[in-house]
């Protein structure tokens, strides 16, 4: 058998599922996260629930010929419905309802038209919650510009990077590795404010790289530079080696000024572009637990302290 490239398990947290305008009432969305099958549904009323595929009395899937019936999602086997916290609520063939039997559901919270999960291994209940992004929200930023990466690594690869000064010289080409201000961990957030020399078509920029994460699946980034930048990274495990990330891009252009969207478009294209350069290394490296470090190398090991909190089980 192929060893594991990495010792991690699937850590807890909330994480994008999906986009609240993408899906209508009384339909189901088959999902793969978490090294589960899911479906996202939506109720007659409105109401989304994430819950487990398969339904717990023989196993069929709820996304293969089931449907919504009002606020209850029904099994195409025997046509056992659920409701949206997956307790049993009819079963046409029975003469009472099986009261252990449900279907696992995930709470969801809605940011900005994006729905997060929250997902714990053994459904504890969320144990921190997630901000709203004030940029999103304000009339002087342009709608998001939004990018789909899925990588061949594990969150905690990634989630390495921002405490990983040097790499921003040797991978992305900038100038100078990271300076840190600030490098802080409260909680489940990860505080990062950072002056670097950004490269440019017009030569060397220098600008200020802030981001705050709140746990692995949520990372709001401000970069100061020509123009004022707000980049919203999500990140969902689809299992314990694969990572569906996107990029929520906006940028302040209040009088939609067309000088401007052309520095935002192409500020966006080359966040991308660098993703790429990232994603070579992570999709063949492995994770050592005792790397040799030395001084240029940022704070990584306070991160992979911080890291600990979200894992249930000590990795390997």
């Amino acid at each position: 058998m192929k060893k594991p490239r990495f010792p991690f398990p699937v850590p807890f947290g909330w994480y994008q599922v999906g986009f609240a305008d993408a899906i209508t009432r009384a339909e189901i969305k088959p999902l793969r996260f978490f090294g589960r099958d899911l479906v996202l549904w939506r109720s007659a009323s409105g109401t989304l629930h994430l819950q487990d595929a398969h339904c717990p009395h023989l196993g069929a899937n709820f996304s293969v010929g089931g449907r919504v019936v009002g606020e209850n999602i029904q099994c195409p086997l025997h046509q056992w419905q659920f409701d949206g916290v997956g307790s049993v609520a009819s079963i046409p063939h029975a003469s009472r309802n099986t009261a252990n039997a449900c279907v696992r559901h995930y709470p969801l919270q809605i940011r900005h038209g994006l729905i997060m999960a929250w997902y714990h291994p053994h459904g504890a209940p969320a144990s921190f919650n997630l901000p709203v992004v004030p940029a999103f929200d304000d009339p002087d930023f342009v709608p998001p510009l939004v990018t789909r990466h899925e990588i061949a690594t594990c969150l905690q690869e990634m989630g390495e990077n921002a405490a990983d000064s040097a790499h921003f010289l040797t991978v992305h080409q900038h100038l100078a590795p990271a300076r840190y201000d600030r490098f802080d961990f409260e909680g489940a957030s990860m505080i990062m404010e950072s002056r670097q020399t950004f490269p440019s078509s017009g030569g060397p920029v220098a600008g200020y790289l802030n981001s705050t994460s709140f746990g692995f699946g949520w990372a709001v980034v401000r970069y100061r530079t020509v123009i004022d930048v707000c980049m919203l990274t999500t990140l969902t495990p689809i299992d314990k080696e694969r990572v569906v990330q996107y990029f929520h891009v906006s940028y302040k252009n209040p009088e939609r000024d067309a000088r401007v969207d052309r520095i935002g478009a192409a500020f966006n294209q080359e966040v991308n572009r660098q993703l790429t350069d990232d994603m070579r290394i992570w999709e063949h490296k492995i994770y050592l637990p005792d790397p040799v470090l030395c001084d240029g190398d940022g704070p990584i090991a306070r991160y992979r302290k911080w890291a600990r909190q979200f894992y249930t089980e000590t990795p390997r």
